[in-house]
């Protein structure tokens, strides 16, 4: 058996799900839309953190809490970067840090407007990128 676009990695299937939700301004609850908004903003976050800290041995030695240990560790690196700070502080308020398919982890996403969601994942996508 063959998955559609099998030769794409996941990460780009995310983040191309993610762009087209991202595309509907409609105010629709759609938790299978949110879920991949969160996992998309978490991912690029992390990513753009990774990127910027640029230490292999602290990124590699990660075991839990993925997404607060490398907040801690930008904020200590880049303490002067208070608008991406700002904006991973938001990230990490407003996604949970464990998505997985149990109904009570959906009510905080449920709670969240699609409209705060794909504003956040824009502004993740255009204010964190790599360099």
């Amino acid at each position: 058996m063959s998955l559609p676009n099998g030769e794409k990695l996941v990460l780009e299937l995310i983040f191309e799900e993610a762009d087209i939700i991202s595309q509907d301004n409609n105010e629709i609850i759609d938790l299978e839309g949110k879920v991949v908004l969160a996992i998309a903003i978490r991912l690029k976050a992390e990513i753009y953190m990774i990127s910027e800290i640029s230490d292999l041995s602290f990124t590699e030695n990660i075991t839990s809490n993925q997404t607060y240990k490398l907040l801690k560790k930008y904020i200590n690196l880049f303490e002067n970067n208070s608008q991406q700070i700002e904006l991973l502080n938001q990230v990490n308020l407003m996604t949970p840090e464990n998505i997985h398919l149990n109904s009570f982890m959906y009510e905080p996403i449920l709670d969240m407007s699609n409209i705060s969601l794909i504003k956040l994942y824009e502004c993740v996508k255009n204010e964190l990128s790599i360099n």
